[in-house]
């Protein structure tokens, strides 16, 4: 997600940064929120950096066929994308996360801890190609990497739960979850200089 201040990234009021100490005990990270998104000092364990966004505001996107949600956003930092990424700690696995499973290129996408099926899971390439997979029966999916640079993994669910937040009621909490990883193997490309910005929704 590359949003933009001012701009969308003005609409995240309080995102929750966090990841293991030296001792392994998870504790905050301060943020700076800047122009280009939030900056903050990297940890010795990078893999296990998450962040959510749980105060974003109650959002009507009835024209784009959404109804009236309750947005929820989670990131995940994973690193260099390799055969034989460690597993998360299981206390970092946010809602809805995007999990690799040790094996080159393979993710599991998991929703209150479950394997999430048949779910679109896009990917993000460093020259800005993008494709969409399908997780199989127990949540799996795998892509390939042939550009060096940095990739992002995109997820969306929509929990049918109705409720109110700062007093707005909403029909179901729209959860969206990304990975970021890189790998410094393949063949060059060119970053765009200028992004879009994300959709409204």
């Amino acid at each position: 997600m590359r949003e933009r201040s001012p701009g969308r990234l003005d609409e995240m009021p309080e995102p929750q940064i966090s990841a293991p100490d030296g001792a392994g005990k998870t504790v905050a990270l301060d943020a700076t929120r800047g122009p280009q998104g939030f900056s903050f000092a990297l940890p010795a364990q990078r893999g296990a950096v998450v962040a959510s966004e749980s105060r974003y505001a109650v959002k009507d996107w009835t024209h784009a066929g959404i109804g009236v949600v309750k947005p929820m956003f989670y990131a995940r930092l994973l690193g260099e994308a390799k055969a034989g990424m460690p597993a998360v700690p299981p206390d970092t696995i946010q809602a809805l996360d995007i999990l690799p499973t040790g094996k080159a290129g393979e993710f599991r996408v998991v929703f209150q801890g479950t394997p999430l099926p048949a779910t679109d899971v896009r990917i993000i390439a460093p020259n800005a190609w993008t494709r969409e997979v399908a997780t199989d029966s127990q949540g799996l999916v795998s892509f390939k990497f042939p550009w060096r640079g940095q990739y992002i993994l995109h997820v969306i669910h929509l929990e049918p739960t109705a409720g109110a937040f700062d007093g707005a009621p909403y029909a179901a909490i729209r959860h969206r979850a990304t990975a970021t990883l890189t790998t410094s193997s393949g063949a060059r490309t060119e970053t765009p200089t200028t992004w879009r910005a994300s959709p409204t929704h």
